[in-house]
């Protein structure tokens, strides 16, 4: 099916290039020959050319037109017949070429070609909302989604849907996955046993894991995981970071029956919903004027934002005087203007 496909492109690209240039020759050397039969009415090619151009295309300025019969018997038979015939034929080509490429990206069969992105594995319940939050957080970066869906599941300018399996490397090379920023694995929906759904889950990471033994960059891959006792598997692959989905929302239930509205505020951190105002998690970069976190705890606090976390360590406050590592990766709690001022 791939082998005829690729056929049928290859002589789409052939017949137009083979009609524009019959197209081209045509209109240049009708435009010299009118330019040579009616000299007084024609300056020169150029001008012949023009008024060509506006025939073929129907628009007919009437600010030039043949004068002599033979000029306008030529013009009759062949410059009106074949020479609007042929322009249709281009229009229609366009047309058709612009919906060709309409349904190949609508159907995911087109290669993403840009970079720092992310990549989503598998189009969940909770990857959608996932993208709508990547959408809500970040008003320039793309989403890539990769599955087996027959159409693109969703209609965004920052969208971009690669139809096929993520444990095929020509897959991953399509949606540029060595280029992006970060990739969401997620397990997949209608799938019961947790066995199951994180084996699936383990194989495409371990695609993913090989694919990237063969870039020179570092792919960054989260993965959802269902059971608690796979973790271990995932760390064997190099997952990044891991999710545990159940076990997230059943602490997250344990904490606010404990703390009474403690789940507001992880909500808060969660979402970007709560707009320009609403508090949230942010990465900033390291200024070389901090000597010590300390620095940077006071510097941060005085423009509005709380120093929370090295990574995932979250004493920072009793590491006030301890000086910043060089591949330090601060966190800070505020609003987005003030994050976008910091």
């Amino acid at each position: 099916m791939l082998f005829f496909r690729k056929i049928f492109i290859s002589a789409m690209k052939f017949r137009y290039r083979t009609l524009v240039m019959f197209t081209l020759l045509f209109v240049v050397f009708n435009a010299w020959f009118m330019s040579v039969i009616e000299p007084e009415t024609f300056e020169n090619t150029f001008h012949a050319m023009w008024w060509l151009l506006t025939t073929m295309t129907t628009v007919g300025y009437g600010d030039v037109s043949p004068t002599s019969e033979f000029g306008r018997i030529w013009a009759m038979l062949v410059i009106y017949t074949v020479g609007i015939g042929l322009f249709g034929m281009i229009i229609g080509q366009i047309v058709e070429s612009v919906s060709h490429y309409k349904r190949m990206k609508e159907e995911g069969k087109l290669n993403y070609r840009g970079e720092n992105h992310y990549v989503v594995i598998g189009w969940t319940a909770k990857s959608k909302s996932t993208i709508r939050e990547l959408f809500a957080g970040d008003n320039l970066s793309e989403v890539v989604l990769i599955d087996e869906l027959e159409k693109t599941p969703l209609e965004h300018e920052r969208f971009t849907y690669v139809n096929g399996s993520p444990t095929d490397f020509e897959t991953l090379r399509k949606a540029r996955i060595e280029k992006s920023r970060a990739v969401l694995l997620f397990a997949p929906d209608g799938v019961t046993n947790s066995d199951l759904a994180d084996g699936k889950t383990l194989l495409v990471a371990s695609t993913i894991e090989s694919y990237d033994d063969e870039t020179e960059n570092n792919i960054y891959t989260i993965a959802e995981i269902l059971n608690e006792k796979h973790v271990g598997n995932f760390k064997h692959v190099k997952i990044d970071e891991f999710i545990l989905s159940q076990e997230s929302v059943s602490n997250l239930m344990a904490k606010s029956a404990q703390t009474k509205g403690s789940s507001h505020l992880f909500t808060q951190l969660l979402s970007h919903q709560d707009g320009e105002n609403g508090s949230d998690l942010w990465e900033v970069t390291t200024n070389p004027a901090w000597k010590t976190y300390g620095d940077a705890y006071e510097d941060l606090k005085s423009k509005g934002a709380q120093l929370i976390a090295d990574r995932k360590d979250l004493n920072i406050i009793r590491k006030l005087n301890e000086p910043i590592p060089t591949d330090a990766v601060l966190f800070v709690i505020c609003d987005k203007k003030t994050f976008q001022s910091i």
